[in-house]
C-alpha cells in the first residue's frame, strides 16, 4: 500500500496518489452553473488527470444539504480513508465537503489528518500540505458556516412571517383532522379525520374517559388517520392541546389567528385544557403498580441507615403471645430487611440492628413533614439549607467567558482580514489557534456535570396544592403517589428520620 503523506500532511513526491473526489449538490443547487454533479465531476477528474493522480472513486451525494454529516457517500469515504483506500480528498469548493465549521475543521483535522490524508479544495487553490493552506481553511469555514446561518436565521423569518399572517408553516407533520394545501398554503379541513377529533374532544371532557380507553375505543371502530391506526395514547395528550384546532397557528412559542376552519369551538378546548392541568390525570384507568406493598405509604422509599439496605411493611404481634388473649393485637411495622433476614437477597448486614418503627408513627410525621410544604417560603428555606453547592456552575460560567472572548478575537481577525490590514497567513494561522481553543473550552463545558432535581419547584408546589385534601379523603394510591412523587427516599437511623426531597 502506498502512503501519500510523510505523517506531517505533506505530500511526498515519486508516490501513487489515491484520490478520493467527494460532490455534493443540494436540491436548490441543481441548476447553478457549476454546482451540477456532471460539472463537478469534469472539473475533479481533469484536476486529478493534469498532477497524473489515481481517482479512486468518486463519492456523490445528491439532493444533500451540507449542514449535516449524515450523508451516504461522505459516510462511505470516511469508512474508505480509514481502511487507509485514499489518499487524498479532492473538492471543487470547499462548502461541498461541509457548511458547518465545526464539522469542516473535524473532518479535516481529527480525520483526514489523523489517517495521513490530505485534503484539497480547487476553487479555492490550496491544500492541507502546507500551514498555510490549513490556515486559510480555518478562515473559509467560519464564513460557508456565516452564510448557513444567514440562509437559516432568512428560512426563519420567512417561516415567522407565514405564521402570523395566519398561514400553516407548510413543513413538518401536518395534524391529524387538516390536509396542507400548498397553492393556498393553508391548512384545509379533512372531515373524516375531523370527525375523529371531535369525538377525542368529547370522550375527553365530556365522558371522561382516559387517553388509553378512547384510543381503545377508536380502534374497536376502526378508525384511522394520514399517519396510521390509533396505536399509542400518547399522541392524544398533543391532540388535545393542540390550538390548531381552534383556528391557530402556533410558530416558536407563539400562536396567531389561523386562515383556516377551527375542528372544535374554544369553549371545549378551554374544558380540555382545564382537565390536562387537573392534579395527577392518569393516562391510563388502570391503577400504578408496584412492586412493594402497596398498603403501606412509605414502602419503596424507606433505607436503613445503618447498613443501607430498604425497610419494608411487615407486621407482628404484641400484648401477648396467647392468641385467644384479649391483650394481644396485630401491629403493622416497618422493617429492616437485614434485621428480619426475611429475603436472603436484600440482606446488607446481617448483623444489623436496626429499629423498627410503628407505621402509624413514621406515616404520620412524614404526613405532617408534607403539610408543612405549604407554609410560605418553606420550600425555598429547604433548598437554600439542604440543597448541595454545584461546583460545575462556577466553573460553566468561567469557561462561557473564555468563549465569549474568544469569539471577540475571532471577530477582529475576521474584520483585520476583510480591511486586508494583517497578512492572510498570519490571521489564518491565529484563527487556527483560536478555533482549536475555543473547541477545547465547548469539550470542557461538555463534560461539566449539573445537578438538576428530580421535581421542579413549580411541578412541588402543584402536587401540594391538594395535599389536605388527598391525606384526609384520598385512597391509599393517591397518597402513595403524592409521597413518591415529592421524596426521593427516607433514611432511618435510630430514631433520626432524615427526608431527601425530590425537588432538592
Amino acid at each position: 500500500m502506498y502512503k501519500a503523506s510523510n505523517g506531517s500532511g505533506e505530500l511526498m513526491e515519486n508516490k501513487v496518489i489515491r484520490v478520493g473526489g467527494y460532490i455534493r449538490v443540494s436540491t436548490q443547487e441543481q441548476a447553478k452553473e457549476g454546482y451540477s454533479i456532471p460539472a463537478q465531476t469534469k472539473c475533479l477528474k481533469s484536476y486529478c488527470s493534469a498532477r497524473n493522480w489515481i481517482l479512486h472513486e468518486l463519492y456523490i451525494d445528491p439532493g444533500y444539504s451540507g449542514a449535516k454529516m449524515e450523508r451516504p457517500a461522505l459516510q462511505k469515504m470516511l469508512s474508505d480513508i480509514k481502511k487507509g483506500l485514499v489518499d487524498l480528498v479532492l473538492v471543487y469548493k470547499l462548502d461541498r465537503l461541509s457548511r458547518s465549521q465545526k464539522d469542516t475543521l473535524y473532518l479535516i483535522e481529527d480525520v483526514f489528518l489523523k489517517n495521513e490524508v490530505a485534503f484539497v479544495s480547487i476553487n479555492e487553490n490550496f491544500d492541507t500540505s502546507s500551514a498555510f493552506g490549513r490556515a486559510m481553511i480555518g478562515i473559509l469555514s467560519v464564513f460557508a458556516q456565516l452564510e448557513r446561518e444567514q440562509i437559516k436565521e432568512r428560512t426563519q423569518m420567512g417561516l415567522a412571517e407565514r405564521a402570523k399572517n395566519g398561514m400553516w408553516h407548510g413543513s413538518g407533520i401536518t395534524p391529524i383532522g387538516y390536509d396542507y394545501d400548498p397553492a393556498s398554503n393553508q391548512l384545509v379541513v379533512n372531515e373524516y379525520e375531523a370527525m375523529q377529533i371531535r369525538e377525542a374532544f368529547d370522550l375527553f371532557v365530556n365522558q371522561n374517559y382516559a387517553f388509553t380507553k378512547i384510543v381503545k375505543t377508536f380502534r374497536n371502530k376502526g378508525y384511522s388517520h394520514k399517519h396510521g391506526v390509533w396505536a399509542h395514547s400518547s399522541k392524544l395528550r398533543y391532540i388535545l392541546s393542540n390550538k390548531t384546532y381552534i383556528g391557530r397557528i402556533n410558530w416558536n412559542g407563539e400562536d396567531y389567528p389561523g386562515k383556516h376552519d377551527p375542528i372544535i369551538p374554544s369553549s371545549l378546548f378551554e374544558a380540555a385544557q382545564k382537565k390536562l392541568a387537573e392534579k395527577d390525570w392518569k393516562l391510563t384507568d388502570k391503577p400504578a403498580k408496584s412492586p412493594f406493598d402497596a398498603t403501606q405509604l412509605l414502602s419503596g422509599v424507606l433505607f436503613c441507615g445503618n447498613c443501607g439496605g430498604r425497610y419494608y411493611g411487615a407486621g407482628c404481634y404484641r400484648g401477648s403471645h396467647d392468641p385467644n388473649s384479649p391483650k394481644r393485637r396485630y401491629e403493622h411495622i416497618y422493617s429492616c430487611y437485614s434485621r428480619t433476614k426475611t429475603k436472603l437477597e436484600m440482606i446488607k448486614d446481617p448483623s444489623c440492628k436496626n429499629k423498627n418503627w410503628k407505621t402509624e408513627t413514621l406515616d404520620n410525621y412524614v404526613i405532617t413533614r408534607i403539610k408543612n410544604l405549604r407554609l410560605e417560603g418553606e420550600i425555598e428555606n429547604l433548598i437554600a439549607k439542604e440543597r448541595p453547592k454545584n461546583p460545575g456552575i462556577d466553573q460553566r460560567k468561567a469557561l462561557e467567558k473564555q468563549i465569549d472572548d474568544i469569539d471577540r478575537q475571532i471577530s477582529r481577525l475576521l474584520t483585520l482580514y476583510q480591511l486586508e490590514d494583517v497578512p492572510t497567513a498570519e490571521i489564518g494561522l491565529r484563527l487556527s489557534d483560536l478555533t482549536r481553543k475555543k473547541k477545547t473550552v465547548e469539550e470542557a463545558i461538555e463534560n461539566i456535570p449539573l445537578y438538576e432535581p428530580e421535581l421542579s419547584v413549580a411541578k412541588a408546589k402543584s402536587l401540594l396544592a391538594d395535599a389536605e385534601e388527598i391525606f384526609n379523603c384520598g385512597t391509599t394510591e393517591e397518597k402513595r403517589s403524592l409521597i413518591h412523587a415529592l421524596i426521593r427516599k427516607i433514611i432511618l437511623t435510630g430514631n433520626d428520620v432524615v427526608i431527601e426531597w425530590a425537588f432538592i
